[in-house]
């Protein structure tokens, strides 16, 4: 076929369909180390949109970043059924913090009414997809975001010079910290410079290699391995997870 469609974050392929995604998780995951370090009350909240395998694996990447330096602490976990319903996101946030959670983060396609929710209560917030910094001068903290630029290029040059195959690795990009397509947002006034400086060594250590997320011995809720030490998941697997990590409370609308 002379037309290419590229889907963002499809799992299938065919000979003219291709997908694409960042890997977000990364960022997600540096973002919880942060909020690790924020956190006073060690709850924190993750105001959730669909029980995707692509919204669990970032609720389980910021809970694992949480619990790498604050392994008592909880990251209940809320679905609101909609990608952007802001009066449902007011109360699910506004329910988080009367549990007690002193952290709100989110997988939200609008994510504006968490953020000011959180500031108008004295939480602190993590963004998604964007910078929203300014909806929050006291309690920001960062975001995992994005930056497509290069990479819809790649995509477009590939495509135009015949080069697409569509086979489902070699066709899919995937791409992280290191490609510049997921970021962190500028960090708040109020984060303390020890805590911006180990985030962004963390970060190196990601673009490294040293470090990946989940190449350790994570169990699911029930207690059960998933993964091990030594072995790191293959982006599929990642990208087809169906439970939560130790450390969310909340369960998966099924």
């Amino acid at each position: 076929s002379d037309v290419v469609f590229l889907h963002q974050g499809g799992l299938k392929s065919t000979d003219n369909v291709g997908t694409y995604m960042g890997n977000i998780w990364e960022t997600v995951y540096l973002s919880g180390v942060a909020a690790g370090r924020m956190t006073q009350s060690n709850k924190l909240g993750y105001v959730a949109a669909i029980p995707i395998p692509q919204v669990l694996l970032n609720i389980n990447a910021f809970t694992l970043g949480v619990r790498s330096v604050k392994p008592e602490a909880t990251v209940s976990a809320v679905f609101t059924g909609s990608w952007c319903d802001p009066g449902i996101q007011a109360q699910a946030a506004n329910t988080l913090i009367d549990q007690g959670a002193d952290v709100l983060t989110q997988h939200q396609d609008c994510t504006k009414t968490v953020i000011e929710t959180a500031e108008s209560r004295g939480a602190m917030s993590v963004g998604y997809h964007a910078d929203g910094s300014d909806q929050a001068p006291n309690g920001w903290i960062t975001a995992p975001i994005w930056d497509w630029g290069d990479i819809f290029v790649k995509m477009a040059q590939t495509a135009n010079d015949g080069q697409f195959d569509g086979s489902v690795y070699d066709g899919r990009y995937r791409l992280g910290v290191e490609s510049g397509v997921v970021k962190l947002a500028p960090f708040g006034d109020n984060v303390p410079q020890a805590v911006r400086d180990e985030v962004t060594r963390l970060q190196a250590d990601i673009v490294s290699g040293s470090v990946h997320p989940f190449n350790a011995d994570i169990k699911d809720q029930a207690g059960e391995t998933k993964f091990q030490a030594g072995k790191a998941p293959t982006i599929e697997e990642l990208e087809t997870m169906d439970f939560f990590v130790e450390g969310v409370i909340g369960s998966i609308p099924r």
